[in-house]
């Protein structure tokens, strides 16, 4: 059902993106079946604003309340980043030496991404991104998460999510990379990380990383 306002005989509905989920906006005084309208559309917190549209709350247009119509974006602050790992074995060390890159979705509502490297004579352990998953004023039981690779070359996929499942519980996934610390081995991949997260029965919002990790031997 089309909203009934209208701007240059464009619907709002046309003009500005859907609520999915997260803060409302401030009320704009505009009603819709007893709902303000700041009910109906994303934060503009979410996107980025439009023309004005001539409906103005304490003067100022609605527009700078809401995201305009295709720019709303709920991607979590890793979005686009780069994470890497390495492990040089030490000279004389023993068993494997691994490297990796992982991601934690806590449920307390926040995240941490970190790198690590094992074996071969090196022990680390170093988050390197975290923050805030969880919209404010959301419970973390109403979401789910699916974690996937891509490009994943010889690095190994682990994760504890390859589907969705709720967020009621921590959800982690990573890649990682071993070789023999007693070699002339060297393996290395560059993959990409994407956390699915959705609300409960909505649509999933894709966050993407790129994790890379390599590892050598020492001879």
């Amino acid at each position: 059902m089309a909203s009934g306002y209208s701007s240059g005989n464009v619907d709002l509905d046309d003009l500005f993106d859907s609520y999915v989920e997260g803060p409302f906006a401030t009320d704009s005084g505009f009603i819709l079946g007893g709902t303000d309208l700041s009910r109906r559309y994303a934060h503009i917190q979410y996107g980025s604003k439009r023309a004005d549209v001539g409906y103005r709350i304490g003067g100022m247009d609605v527009s700078n309340l809401w995201a305009a119509r295709g720019s709303a974006s709920y991607r979590l602050p890793f979005h686009g980043q780069g994470y890497s790992s390495g492990n040089g074995a030490k000279t004389n060390s023993t068993g494997s030496a691994s490297a990796s890159v992982s991601i934690d979705m806590l449920n307390d509502g926040n995240y941490s991404i970190r790198r690590s490297a094992t074996g071969g004579g090196n022990n680390s352990n170093t988050v390197v991104a975290s923050g805030r998953w969880l919209p404010a004023g959301a419970n973390a039981s109403e979401y789910d998460v699916q974690f996937s690779v891509s490009n994943q070359g010889a690095a190994y996929f682990s994760t504890s999510a390859p589907t969705f499942a709720s967020l009621s519980t921590s959800r982690s996934a990573g890649v990682s990379i071993s070789v023999p610390a007693k070699s002339t081995s060297f393996e290395s991949a560059s993959t990409s990380i994407s956390v699915h997260l959705r609300r409960a029965g909505g649509n999933a919002q894709v966050s993407t990383f790129s994790a890379s990790v390599s590892a050598s031997g020492w001879v």
